[in-house]
């Protein structure tokens, strides 16, 4: 590292943080009381580029509707990633804090906010310790984490073009402020979503003999759902089957023409992914059609499973135990929440980890998408350690 040493480092580190912190405490809480919707990120994305312009950080010019990047360049070596989720969700903060969101209806309630305070302040502490860097840093910060198309916005713009690895992170108020969880392998579901259209013949509730009911129809397949993870997927493998909505009639004495059913479906690898999709088509359409009715089925496939790099991880959590110690690295249950994250994993070999933000002395201790969720700004120290820590630790992996 040009003559720095890791212990050197870490010290460097440390004291930039400390520096710094009382200014990422005043990004973040200006990102918290201004947020903004998926692709709607507009004045986030001039927010984040000014902060760049200030720091005389270098933005890179890229052909996307939100969302903007930046490169921090050392020597001469190869160009790891770092990445950060800029957008809010459509929830109504129910707080009293003198920062809280300005924008009725629209709040950072699953902490996006400080993941681009994390960002922006390992991308100044880089380019702060820019000689040292045996090559080059690009930091995304990416749009509409929250919905789809951000992350795959982000690669059609080439901005994974010459990365040789990228890393994220995300808070977890299930993990206390001085902790991460750092796991390899599987971490979070594929998530698919579906809609399913029965129609059957409508008529008088008096007479359900002279109807094709829709209703006693999707009913059965929601049953017969429930079946597919229980007799068909093996029990070492992790997926769920939810029907969210079932929308059927308008009053009491009409049975209705249709019913319609919506849900999602969480896997934790592609194989167990494709065999549901197969079995729940053959499901849905022979119990449909063996009560007499006909079906539409409309299945995406959103986004794959989070799967971490073997090599990435563990060099991920090298950097993990020089920020929070050994003790404090913890091994994370996999879950079957999302993250776009994963299609950049397609693409590089990556890491993503959970940082820990819950501290119930200060009442953080509510979970991500709750109207009352915070995230311990302490945590905010912590996320950038790590970034930086381990975006030195990748270029020097050869």
């Amino acid at each position: 590292m040009n003559g720095v040493s890791n212990q050197e480092l870490s010290k460097l580190v440390d004291e930039k943080v400390e520096q710094l912190f009382p200014k990422l405490v005043d990004i973040r809480r200006h990102l918290h009381m201004n947020p903004e919707l998926s692709n709607m990120e507009f004045e986030t994305t001039k927010f984040i580029n000014h902060q760049l312009k200030e720091f005389r950080i270098t933005q890179i010019p890229a052909d996307v509707k939100t969302g903007t990047a930046a490169e921090i360049t050392g020597g001469v070596g190869p160009t790891v990633a770092l990445r950060a989720d800029i957008d809010a969700l459509p929830i109504l903060e129910k707080s009293n804090l003198p920062f809280r969101s300005k924008v009725d209806g629209v709040s950072h309630m699953c902490g996006h906010d400080v993941h681009t305070t994390i960002a922006l302040g390992a991308a100044v502490v880089l380019q702060e310790l820019r000689e040292s860097l045996p090559g080059n840093v690009r930091v995304i910060f990416q749009p509409a984490e929250e919905t789809e198309g951000g992350a795959t916005s982000i690669i059609a713009a080439g901005l994974l073009n010459g990365v040789k690895s990228i890393i994220g992170l995300h808070n977890s108020p299930d993990i206390p402020t001085g902790t991460m969880g750092v796991k390899a392998g599987f971490l979070m579901a594929s998530v698919d979503d579906f809609t399913i259209t029965i129609k059957g013949k409508g008529g008088h509730a008096a007479q359900p003999e002279r109807t094709i009911d829709p209703i006693v129809i999707g009913t059965a397949v929601v049953t017969q759902l429930q079946t597919i993870v229980s007799r068909t997927v093996p029990a070492k493998e992790s997926a769920v089957i939810s029907i969210g909505a079932f929308q059927a009639g308008a009053t009491n004495n009409v049975i209705p023409d249709k019913a319609i059913l919506k849900g999602t479906v969480r896997t934790s690898n592609e194989e167990v992914r494709q065999q549901i999709y197969e079995t729940f088509k053959k499901i849905v359409t022979n119990t449909v059609t063996g009560l007499g009715g006909e079906v539409e089925i409309d299945y995406q496939f959103l986004i794959p499973a989070v799967v971490n790099d073997e090599k990435i991880t563990k060099i991920v959590r090298s950097a993990a135990t020089a920020v929070v110690g050994e003790e404090n690295t913890l091994l994370p249950e996999p879950t079957m929440g999302g993250e776009d994250f994963s299609h950049y994993q397609k693409v590089v070999p990556s890491c993503f980890v959970w940082l820990g933000s819950r501290n119930e002395e200060k009442g953080i201790i509510h979970g991500l998408h709750h109207p009352k969720f915070m995230v311990d700004e302490e945590a905010i120290k912590i996320g950038v350690k790590w970034m930086v820590q381990s975006a030195f630790m990748l270029l020097q992996e050869d």
